[in-house]
């Protein structure tokens, strides 16, 4: 008896290499005894509205697609209020996820890990609105994300990202904010921060070392420096995975996490990549939330 599955792509993933190997894909798991449902994506929010009407025949849903796909998918799934395992074949610019649950980026073997249909359960973060998997930002990163919005009108690489960051680098003025977590003041910070569920950051940045994506907790980093040159060590220390050493750095865990703006500005957040609004906001943990196809 062959297996119902739905399959939601992006079609310019991979500067549209998700559509070249739709057909390779489509073999493999039709192989594999499934019955494949394909629809495909054409804007912002239709994979979320797609995962969050499953149909009562459907118990796999596969994002196939970059990290801002499967947020997507994440958030359907748990809007649909149904125990649904989701599954990843990964064809983004940074794969954050994918990466983390050593999720492979060969297509075949991706495909061959969800035919095995083995689970796990993973914490979600969320806030009023969302639910994220790997990080919110608040801050600088959330600046750069503000100035590439508009230019998003396709498939995206790191190079996207290099004239936003520069202008954002260059321009930028140090917002600062309050925390709070688990109901403990933490003080100031002053620039940027992240609320973090993965250790991995942007592809290869490591930052929250200590984050485990199935603990039921977040792991909060503040950066308190200021200047030009403090953000050029950040940068590197997240590159060479040193960050968590640094003395101008808070680094907690906790379940709610609080942020506000100080003197008023408005300052904006990400989650998953995305634009997500501006402060304050307050993050929680939900964990154990979310089911994900992975290796044995």
């Amino acid at each position: 008896m062959s297996k119902k599955l739905k399959l939601i792509i992006n079609p310019i993933a991979g500067k549209g290499y998700a559509l070249k190997i739709l057909p390779e894909v489509l073999d493999i798991l039709e192989q594999e005894n499934y019955d494949i449902e394909l629809f495909k994506t054409s804007k912002r929010g239709d994979a979320q509205n797609l995962a969050a009407h499953p149909g009562d025949n459907f118990q796999v849903v596969i994002a196939m697609g970059g990290d801002g796909t499967v947020n997507e998918v994440v958030n359907g799934v748990l809007d649909s209020g149904r125990d649904l395992a989701v599954g990843i074949i990964p064809i983004g610019t940074a794969n954050v996820l994918s990466r983390e649950l050593f999720i492979p980026l060969d297509i075949k073997k991706a495909c061959h890990i969800i035919a095995k249909g083995n689970t796990r359960k993973i914490d979600v973060g969320r806030n009023k609105h969302r639910y994220f998997f790997l990080m919110s930002g608040v801050g600088f990163d959330a600046e750069v994300l503000t100035l590439l919005e508009p230019s998003r009108t396709g498939g995206i690489s790191m190079i996207t990202y290099i004239i936003p960051i520069l202008k954002t680098f260059w321009n930028f003025e140090f917002p600062q904010f309050l925390v709070e977590v688990d109901g403990e003041p933490l003080g100031e910070g002053v620039g940027f921060m992240l609320v973090s569920n993965t250790r991995r950051y942007a592809g290869s940045f490591i930052i929250t070392n200590r984050a485990k994506i199935d603990d039921g907790q977040l792991d909060v980093f503040i950066f308190r420096g200021t200047g030009k040159l403090t953000l050029l060590k950040y940068i590197f220390g997240g590159l060479l995975r040193i960050a968590h050493r640094f003395d101008d750095v808070t680094y907690v865990q906790g379940k709610e996490i609080n942020v506000q703006s100080l003197h008023n500005k408005n300052i904006p957040c990400q989650m998953d990549g995305d634009s997500s609004g501006i402060l304050p906001q307050k993050f929680t943990v939900v964990p154990s939330a979310l089911s994900i196809l992975v290796p044995k």
